[in-house]
């Protein structure tokens, strides 16, 4: 348990550090990094750069410097871990964090952190893979170098850090643009909306958690505008409501345990908090409720099935193909198939190229063996060599991502 990890943010800071490492592989209780690149930002602007390799203190496997570019003799004469974390510390202070799939990068120098400086890292962070599926539906695939691509925002050299931070800067900025235009049919309904003082929203402060479905977040923040409310994706205190997105609703209402329910129930049992779905915040503003999208990816291993209808479309899992091998720790591999596509992802019995995650029992994962690799280990690492959006990853890393909020 990360205790003292920050909060993962769905907002747009005009003062950040953008950051990214590379690594010996996907596990932090079991790799190491071997590189760290920050950019800081001040008023929507570059003011100064970081960037470090990271003496691992073990040989790296063949495999990590096809894919990085990062040789063993590179790394001999790197800092070592704490100094080299002692001065990235300083160089992000209190900034919030910004980066492509972040949690990775969070989780990796959190433990990192707390190992060698004996420090927590409790900087919030935001996420721009999460806010991608937020704002780029129709893009062919979240993985970074082809956002970029459907972006057109240009690549040095993918897979080392400083570079991979300038690229999710300029995502980062066309996320900020995207974020503030409704689209071409809510902005038609937007020029319909007229709200006076009698709305049920009027002066009052509303928090939105999760992705919301019917409608997008910068239609209801103008929706809010017009009924002159106050509407954020932070829950305060002090909020008056808080909506919960369709699938975050589902999961409320089934009494499943998270802090954010917790809070809303003890806010409401106190008076000052009113708990809406989507739903409900059309219906009280009279406006149009949008028929859903029930499907969900089809399933590749006939015998898992979820009786879901409603999904997080921005949890890592969702929409991926992924497969387990070897013997899991803490769980049966039914077990694990069934939370996979109950998050709306899908799961398969061999490696193709179309599989984006390979789960490994923890017993079977270790990146810096030479020999030994299992053909689906060693295919998977083909197929990503090859540029293909597939990663390889231990069993507490897949514990990991299904427990992310």
């Amino acid at each position: 348990m990360r205790e003292y990890k920050g909060r993962s943010l769905l907002d747009f800071p005009e003062y950040y550090a953008v950051v990214d490492i590379e690594t010996t592989g996907l596990d932090p209780a079991r790799d190491h990094i071997i590189e760290i690149g920050a950019i800081k930002i001040v008023d929507g602007s570059i003011s100064d750069t970081f960037s470090t390799l990271v003496n691992p203190g073990v040989q790296i496997d063949s495999f990590i410097t096809d894919l990085t570019g990062i040789a063993n003799q590179d790394l001999i004469s790197a800092p070592e871990p704490e100094h080299a974390l002692s001065d990235f510390f300083d160089f992000i202070g209190d900034s919030i964090l910004v980066g492509h799939n972040v949690h990775f990068d969070i989780n990796f120098l959190y433990d990192a952190m707390k190992q060698y400086l004996n420090k927590y890292l409790e900087n919030n962070f935001v996420d721009t893979m999460k806010l991608s599926k937020k704002y780029f539906r129709s893009a062919p695939s979240y993985k970074l170098t082809e956002l970029a691509r459907f972006l057109d925002i240009p690549v040095d050299n993918s897979h080392r850090a400083l570079d991979d931070c300038e690229t999710t800067y300029h995502l980062y900025q066309k996320l900020q643009e995207a974020s503030l235009k409704p689209t071409d049919v809510e902005q038609s309904l937007l020029e319909t909306l007229v709200f006076d003082e009698s709305n049920p929203f009027y002066n009052k402060r509303i928090a939105v958690k999760g992705l919301p479905q019917l409608y997008s977040y910068a239609f209801m923040k103008e929706v809010s505008s017009k009924c002159q409310a106050s509407m954020s994706d932070i829950f305060y205190s002090s909020c008056d409501y808080i909506i919960f997105s369709n699938y975050t609703y589902q999961r409320y209402k089934r009494g499943e345990i998270s802090e954010k329910f917790e809070k809303a129930n003890r806010l409401t049992d106190a008076g000052t908090l009113i708990i809406l779905s989507e739903k409900d915040w059309c219906k009280m503003l009279g406006i149009p409720v949008p028929k859903t999208n029930k499907s969900h990816p089809s399933l590749s291993a006939k015998d898992i099935v979820t009786t879901r209808t409603e999904f997080d479309e921005t949890h890592p899992l969702y929409g991926k193909l992924c497969v387990f091998t070897g013997t899991l720790e803490k769980m049966q591999r039914k077990d694990a198939m069934q939370i996979v596509v109950d998050l709306g992802g899908q799961v398969g019995n061999s490696v193709t190229k179309k599989t984006n995650f390979l789960i490994l029992g923890n017993n079977d994962y270790c990146p810096l063996i030479k020999d030994g690799k299992s053909s689906k280990q060693k295919k998977a690492e083909a197929l990503k060599l090859a540029g293909n959006d597939i990663e390889i990853i231990s069993e507490d890393v897949f514990y990991d991502m299904i427990s992310e909020e």
